[in-house]
């Protein structure tokens, strides 16, 4: 299903958004996409998506596979596996059927664990909601 590898450094992709890229509104695409830049909008990823150490997203980000090593500010839908490694940064809600969590990482908001059958209507476009999290509260005042 998807790759037990320590880092991404050996995955091919099929998109590459580069460290000196900064991206304004919303990035939809398909198969496995990396992300090393910034990102101002929402990210739905049909496939699985890596985040490079120094990338920014602010906005909703939806993927079946999500590995984080930058920053997102917004809530997260991951189908499959959401990984955090060491220098990750999540502010906000996060709903997933698999969540590792490196030491080091940073996570804050509420996280909702998906049965096998809900994680499968997130790619769909049906997301479950949330209470407002009071972690994004906080930051937006």
């Amino acid at each position: 299903m998807f790759n037990k590898q320590k880092d991404f450094t050996n995955t091919t992709f099929d998109t590459l958004v580069g460290a000196n890229t900064e991206l304004m509104g919303d990035m939809t695409s398909k198969g496995v996409v990396r992300i090393d830049g910034k990102v101002t909008g929402n990210v739905s990823i049909q496939g699985d998506l890596f985040l490079g150490g120094d990338s920014f997203i602010k906005g909703e980000v939806t993927a079946t596979n999500i590995h984080v090593a930058g920053s997102i500010e917004g809530n997260v839908f991951s189908s499959g596996l959401l990984k955090l490694l060491p220098t990750a940064r999540i502010i906000g809600d996060i709903q997933v059927k698999t969540f590792v969590c490196e030491e080091g990482s940073l996570f804050e908001g509420n996280c909702k664990m998906l049965e096998a059958t809900a994680s499968k209507s997130i790619l769909m476009g049906k997301k479950k909601e949330f209470k407002k999290s009071t972690a994004l509260s906080e930051e937006q005042a």
